[in-house]
């Protein structure tokens, strides 16, 4: 999940440049479950800017993510995002959450920490790669993966880190944690997983390097894709939904 911003970075509300796409534009085989365009995330709330539940990147980084399907496709495994371009506002929104009261879904997210040590932690960060349109929170799923739920504001949060089967279920493969656990079991090399989780991270971690996908130590599922020739400005637009 990683970065967060007290503070607007400066970049102002606006439609999407051109070389902004949608994900499913380009390769609508990859699920999407935007985390922060519902309540079922950290926060508890939807973040701002997220009028719609859908992935957006760079034209570059959507074909690259396309790519890394498609190799995976045909080992029999597939992509699912929970997070793509993140609006400086919400990445804002976030940094209001870790500096305020309230925990709604601690028990679930952050069992073991306090929210106000997360910029300490490095489960947040004060700028964000997502508001550059080219970071992707993401997992692996495949045909052995448990179902999804379907999450319900009434539903008992589950620590992030109890067993595969025990947590929540989002279908994807047994990955050691569920997405955002901020928790050492989310590190990337952590060596408090067991062997199936500690195999799927690096058959992830392999297939989104090929295409130029850098990972991030502090957790397992955030990548940022490296092929950009210089680093891309933040961006405030928010994220709405496909025209027809």
């Amino acid at each position: 999940m990683l970065p967060c911003i007290l503070v607007s970075c400066g970049a102002s509300a606006e439609p999407p440049p051109e070389h902004m796409v949608y994900l499913r534009t380009i390769d609508p085989g990859i699920e999407q479950d935007i985390r922060y365009a519902s309540v079922h995330n950290f926060t508890g709330h939807p973040l701002d800017g997220y009028e719609a539940a859908e992935c957006l990147l760079s034209r570059d980084a959507a074909q690259a993510l396309a790519r890394v399907q498609t190799a995976l496709s045909a080992q029999g495994y597939g992509l699912k995002v929970f997070d793509c371009y993140r609006p400086t506002r919400a990445v804002a929104d976030m940094g209001r959450f870790a500096s305020q009261p309230g925990d709604p879904l601690k028990t679930e997210f952050y069992p073991r920490v306090d929210k106000q040590d997360f910029w300490r932690l490095g489960y947040v960060a004060r700028v964000s790669n997502h508001s550059r349109g080219n970071t992707v929170d993401l997992t692996l799923n495949s045909s052995d993966a448990l179902p999804a739920d379907t999450w319900i504001p009434s539903a008992t949060p589950t620590d992030c880190t109890a067993p595969y089967g025990q947590r929540w279920r989002d279908g994807a493969l047994d990955m050691g944690t569920g997405f955002d656990c901020f928790d050492e079991r989310a590190h990337t090399d952590s060596t408090l997983i067991n062997a199936t989780a500690k195999a799927n991270r690096q058959r992830l971690t392999s297939a989104m390097a090929k295409e130029g996908f850098v990972g991030y130590s502090a957790e397992w599922w955030h990548f940022t894709y490296s092929g950009n020739a210089q680093k891309p400005d933040v961006m405030d637009f928010p994220i709405t939904p496909l025209a027809p």
